[in-house]
């Protein structure tokens, strides 16, 4: 450290550190160390750090940590900012003066994470089963035993200005589109944010509002599916804290697709792809379609199912449309419930509100055995593509409403809206 002398830099780090009750400083001979006492393995430091500096001869000593420290790796610091920022990352700060000031950082991370186990997410009935944990480090690894080549490269970054959380950008080269990795590496380092806990936090960062409906970057906490898509070309980003992956550039098609379906039939993976196509359509057209067809085109309908809906609802009060959204909001209720609750009671509640409810509004005829009907469907089959889940719920209820006004008219407007976006 030029123009930098002891004193000063401790007073910097004992000011700035002031309430902190977990960092911790240590005089040793000619100089100090100083740490973050829960993000660093204090065994480490004491037998491969202060052991070493403890034993230095600082008559002969001109800066040589390499001859001295018994860590495997330590990095030379030029500046207090530099020291703070790797405390704060895990490492250890040690400062010696003797003809001049000499400062080197020693990693000494030690966190405790969960181990890697299979993501609830994701399920997989056949294949690999490996899942990333909030170890940014250790994602990087679990893709290293898939990929085991040097063409694939790992870029670290340090976003957001408090945080100041690592960002891994991984590809693989000569198959990732470098115009691309460039880019998403200027974006996140010319971001202004202030704060990134998760990898969510990235995609807003990358896309801004680019697209109100549907996802611009994928999303998975599985390895395999991330190994896949890089050597198909894409882009990973791997957020510190985070179990989830982000992909880059994101394909509607990728949506439909499970990484089961390479380990499948052919036929049968195309059937399967298929079939979440439709469900995902049904999901959110069907309510508008039944909608369409009460108020303006009842030719949507074949007569027969029409008659038969007619007849179900001549004792319901309410008019179909509020019917429709009713029983909406009632079913999002109840899976946000379901969600939020503990496990152990989520499941229970869930089923339980759905078979009371259900029930209760029929016999008080607020919505009939139709609706709960085509709701019910629809708001299943959006599960079947997760990836859309969220998206599905936005689009169910712009669609009724869009059906309402201008029957299939309004539909097909704004399903083209909907493509275009």
């Amino acid at each position: 450290m030029q123009n930098e002398v002891l004193s000063s830099i401790r007073q910097k780090f004992e000011a700035d550190f002031a309430s902190c009750d977990d960092f911790a400083l240590r005089e040793i001979k000619g100089g100090f160390i100083c740490f973050i006492k829960n993000t660093c393995d204090r065994e480490y430091i004491s037998e491969q750090v202060v052991k070493p500096l403890v034993r230095l001869d600082l008559g002969l000593f001109k800066g040589d940590f390499a001859s001295i420290l018994e860590s495997a790796a330590f990095t030379v610091c030029n500046s207090y900012a530099e020291g703070a920022t790797a405390v704060l990352s895990g490492n250890v700060f040690a400062a010696i003066e003797t003809d001049s000031l000499y400062a080197v950082t020693v990693p000494a991370d030690k966190i405790d994470m969960r181990s890697v186990s299979e993501p609830n997410s994701d399920v997989t009935v056949k294949g690999p089963r490996a899942g990333f944990n909030e170890n940014g480090e250790t994602s990087v690894a679990s893709l290293r035993r898939i990929i085991r080549s040097s063409a694939l490269k790992v870029l670290p970054l340090t976003v957001g200005s408090l945080t100041k959380t690592r960002v891994f950008i991984s590809y693989v080269e000569g198959r990732a589109d470098m115009k691309l990795v460039n880019d998403i590496k200027n974006r996140l380092e010319t971001a202004s944010a202030a704060c990134v806990v998760d990898s969510a936090n990235l995609e807003q960062l990358l896309c801004g509002k680019s697209s109100p409906f549907f996802p611009v970057a994928g999303s998975t906490e599985k390895v395999d599916k991330v190994a896949s898509k890089l050597l198909a070309g894409r882009v990973a980003l791997i957020c510190d804290g985070s179990p989830f992956v982000l992909t880059v550039p994101y394909v509607f098609a990728e949506s439909i697709q499970s990484a089961e379906d390479y380990l499948k039939s052919p036929y049968y993976a195309s059937f399967m792809r298929f079939l979440r196509f439709f469900s995902f359509l049904v999901s959110f057209l069907l309510p508008a379609l039944f909608t369409a067809a009460m108020y303006h085109q009842r030719f949507v309908i074949p007569a027969p199912l029409m008659e038969s809906l007619e007849k179900l609802e001549e004792d319901i009060s309410l008019p179909f449309i509020v019917e429709v959204l009713v029983m909406l909001v009632v079913f999002e209720a109840i899976r946000e419930v379901g969600v939020r609750m503990p496990r152990t009671v989520g499941d229970s509640v869930g089923i339980v509100a759905s078979f009371i409810l259900g029930d209760a509004v029929v016999q008080a005829g607020i919505a009939g055995t139709a609706v709960l009907l085509i709701v019910a469907f629809s708001a299943v089959t959006s599960f079947i593509v997760p990836a859309l889940a969220n998206v599905t719920v936005l689009l169910r209820f712009a669609f009724v409403i869009a059906a309402y006004i201008a029957g299939v008219y309004g539909i097909l407007l704004l399903f083209g809206l909907t493509v275009l976006l």
